[in-house]
């Protein structure tokens, strides 16, 4: 399958995907008790007053005649206005976003160095020193929670120890580009949560290529080690890996989540948590799409990577 018959094949998938996702999503919120009309007049207005609110904000709109008139929009960029805010939702989720990003495009550079050159190392020599480290560290922190680790961290090494800032409380993305240091913990939690279960894979990977007996011939016809390496064991032992980095990048961005409730991080998930507490439609829709386009994006281009690398064998 070419390129362009499998990139259109997913775009299909991905649409039928994202429309369910939302359809979901959004019977889910009608099944919550009160609306944005609800939350923003309180229990103690009349009935009247409700009808109102809820006319002004378009809530007296049949629910199906409402989703598809956001999809519609939101097919042309538009996501509408804010129920609470009163602005444009596409104001409302930037500055988040951007935050959310600046986590997971950072984890993401560390990820592929740390799994990938500690998984290989380990793999090229098995049963030593730093192959047991590395397969025990891995397997420890691949064992711990998000939270628990995150919450430990903030306790110990952020309060007692004072050696990093425990919270993003008040800080914008601005901030934080001013001040690295308070990106240190949400890293570390993030990195090794997702980097331990590809560690290990990497590792098995190099194994197995490097007692495949194509490389064994190899090596005996006196193929320079690291032509050898790159070309040929490198490649092949980390297809596998990547193809497991599109499930990574669905526990990286659940973890993107769970740090930033932790460190209080005003990213995605703290504006996801607060549109639900106010029944602000748009703005959970706009971020649940925006997220799942993210993640069949990510998906999409590793599927294309780890076909890229399929195995290959030395000609001699």
């Amino acid at each position: 399958m070419t390129i362009g018959r499998f990139a259109a094949r997913r775009a299909g998938i991905a649409v039928a995907q994202i429309g369910m996702l939302l359809a979901l999503v959004f019977v889910l919120s009608l099944w919550l008790p009160g609306d944005a009309a609800d939350v923003q007049v309180g229990d103690f207005t009349s009935a009247e007053q409700r009808d109102e609110t809820r006319h002004l904000l378009g809530l007296d709109v049949a629910p199906l005649e409402r989703f598809v008139s956001w999809c519609t929009h939101a097919a042309t960029g538009d996501f509408g206005m804010s129920f609470t805010q009163g602005r444009p939702v596409t104001e409302v989720i930037a500055e988040s976003f951007a935050t959310s990003a600046v986590l997971a495009v950072v984890t993401t550079l560390l990820l592929l160095p740390v799994a990938g050159g500690a998984g290989f190392l380990a793999g090229l020599n098995p049963d030593t020193l730093w192959d047991r480290t590395v397969t025990t560290v891995s397997i420890a922190f691949d064992s711990i929670p998000d939270f628990v680790l995150a919450i430990v961290l903030v306790s110990y090494v952020a309060v007692e120890a004072g050696l990093f800032p425990p919270t993003f409380a008040g800080m914008s993305v601005a901030d934080v580009v001013a001040a690295p240091a308070v990106l240190v913990l949400p890293l570390f939690v993030m990195t090794c949560r997702v980097a331990a279960p590809l560690v290990r894979l990497v590792r098995a990977g190099v194994i197995d290529e490097m007692s495949a007996p194509y490389i064994v011939q190899a090596r005996h016809l006196g193929v320079p080690r690291r032509s050898l390496l790159l070309r040929h064991v490198a490649p092949n032992a980390l297809g596998p890996a990547m193809q497991d980095l599109g499930r990574t990048s669905d526990s990286l961005l659940s973890g993107v989540l769970v740090v930033e409730a932790v460190f209080v991080v005003p990213g995605v998930a703290t504006t996801l948590i607060d549109a639900i507490g106010n029944r602000d439609q748009p703005v959970v829709l706009a971020i649940v799409l925006l997220t799942g386009l993210v993640t069949i994006a990510v998906n999409a281009a590793i599927d294309v990577l780890g076909h890229r690398m399929v195995p290959r064998q030395v000609r001699t």
